[in-house]
């Protein structure tokens, strides 16, 4: 008797990304997992989960910016009405959208420095969050 393991997701960075440590992310059954900076104290950055950094963070990634789930042996992601948007393949996704093995994810924009940006803000905290999807055990 075999058990079949849960599918999982791996988001690898681009080179036009904010940095971040690839992710793979474990998508049991009846679960979502949000993309999204750390929302608390319990909540920290992994190479195992949807968490980004939130101090030192992608200033275009919004709390909580998107989800995504295993569903009937797919994978979905959907925005959650994040201020500058979530993209699959370059088009923002109005609506839970199918994601597949070599799509490209981007959470937020490239953000321009202006006055309104404080100084402490770093260039690479401007970048979005840019992945290239592997999808398992789909």
């Amino acid at each position: 008797m075999s058990t079949k393991l849960s599918p999982s997701i791996t988001l690898s960075p681009s080179d036009a990304s904010f940095s971040f440590h690839t992710k793979s992310i474990s998508l049991p059954p009846n679960t979502r997992v949000l993309l999204s900076p750390e929302l608390n104290a319990s909540e920290k950055s992994s190479t195992a989960n949807g968490w980004f950094p939130a101090s030192s963070g992608s200033v275009s990634l919004s709390a909580p910016h998107a989800e995504i789930w295993a569903q009937a042996g797919q994978v979905l992601i959907r925005d959650h009405r994040s201020l500058y948007g979530t993209y699959v393949n370059g088009i923002k996704i109005e609506q839970q959208t199918l994601l597949q093995s070599g799509d490209i994810v981007t959470l937020g924009v490239q953000l321009r420095r202006s006055k309104d940006i404080p100084n402490y803000i770093t260039d690479q905290q401007l970048k979005p969050i840019i992945a290239t999807v592997t999808l398992k055990g789909i």
